[in-house]
């Protein structure tokens, strides 16, 4: 777990969020998310990713339900929420999420979560959402890409 590598995708992220935000609301086709649908995704993950760091410190192992991505977006209401607000909770919950796995104790590294019959350790979740959070900056960049290749 490199925190240092962490912060580096976060500082590189959110500048890219904020200088998105006059096309945050455009859909290039039905099936594509916006970038503001793709920022509220990260939070939801954020927070559920939370939840898993925070109980695999006071639980040896976790049965934890996943999420479906699809639906959290639609009863979020994303579309009509300010994407100022989405980003900056991005922003500031990663940072937080930074400081609570710069305090895991080794001791709680090997603790596992079963994710949908597939054990998990914390490291290797944590290390995990921030492979999540790579594949989404790219994803990002590439929707911004299509968005201003559409105009």
């Amino acid at each position: 777990m490199n925190v240092s590598e962490y912060e580096s995708l976060i500082r590189e992220f959110y500048p890219l969020m904020k200088s998105s935000e006059d096309i945050a609301d455009v859909r290039i086709a039905p099936d594509k998310w916006t970038l503001k649908e793709m920022a509220s995704h990260l939070v939801d993950s954020a927070s559920n990713n939370h939840q898993c760091f925070i109980r695999l410190q006071t639980d040896n192992s976790l049965v934890f339900p996943g999420y479906d991505q699809e639906e959290w977006k639609n009863i979020s209401h994303v579309s009509s929420c300010d994407f100022g607000l989405i980003i900056d909770l991005w922003k500031s919950f990663n940072l937080y999420l930074l400081h609570i796995i710069r305090n895991i104790g080794n001791e709680y590294l090997d603790n596992r979560w079963d994710r949908n019959g597939d054990p998990i350790t914390l490291k290797d979740l944590v290390v995990d959402y921030f492979k999540h959070m790579t594949v989404h900056l790219k994803m990002y960049r590439d929707r911004i890409n299509e968005i201003k290749a559409a105009r």
